[in-house]
């Protein structure tokens, strides 16, 4: 078994029954990046960072310590909710806490031409005031790989930069599938959605 390709080892010795040929995140183990919920202390830097469409509202929260590691401890994930609602939903489960920065994709800002105004604008109004990030798509693939690799932190123990809570089962359930784009290898494939 030793012997074997990486995927297959991981497969048949490890038991990782998740993996898939062509998946993107070859780094991903269940193993390793899923945990179990602690508290988060209170010093640690808290982000949120989310996709909104009809389709899908998929929002997470992500507390960074003191090395820049990153652990996503809380998820919304929820289809057909109207912009105001999906703003009331996320308010309502961040409760009090306070968070650095809401980060959302580049095309929230645009206007709508049926009332001239952005999700973000909306989501404003409704009190969550979103900063724009990019949306290359690549660049943003090749940080979220670079932050599921395991390195040796300052204390000197092996893990990834990105841990995820075992509470956020539809993050866990979705990236095992992603696939590369077959005309773009550095891509994601965007079917299935």
């Amino acid at each position: 078994l030793l012997n074997l390709s990486d995927g297959e080892r991981r497969a048949l010795l490890d038991g990782e029954w998740d993996l898939l040929d062509g998946r993107y995140f070859s780094e991903w183990s269940r193993s390793i990046h899923v945990i179990e919920p602690f508290e988060i202390p209170a010093h640690w830097r808290r982000i949120f960072t989310m996709d909104y469409g009809l389709d899908m509202l998929a929002a997470y929260w992500v507390a960074e310590d003191e090395t820049g590691c990153g652990t996503v401890y809380r998820e919304v994930y929820e289809p057909n909710l109207i912009i105001p609602e999906a703003a009331r939903r996320l308010l309502d489960a961040n409760g009090d806490e306070a968070i650095t920065a809401w980060f959302a994709p580049r095309d929230l800002w645009n206007r709508r031409q049926e009332t001239g105004r952005s999700v973000a604008d909306i989501f404003a109004e409704e009190g969550i005031y979103l900063s724009e990030v990019s949306n290359n798509r690549v660049a943003g693939w090749y940080e979220f790989k670079r932050r599921l690799q395991v390195v040796k932190n300052e204390f000197g123990e092996m893990r990834p930069r990105l841990r995820i809570f075992n509470t956020c089962t539809n993050l866990i359930r979705t990236l095992p599938g992603l696939q590369h784009d077959e005309k773009n290898p550095n891509d994601v494939a965007k079917e299935p959605h």
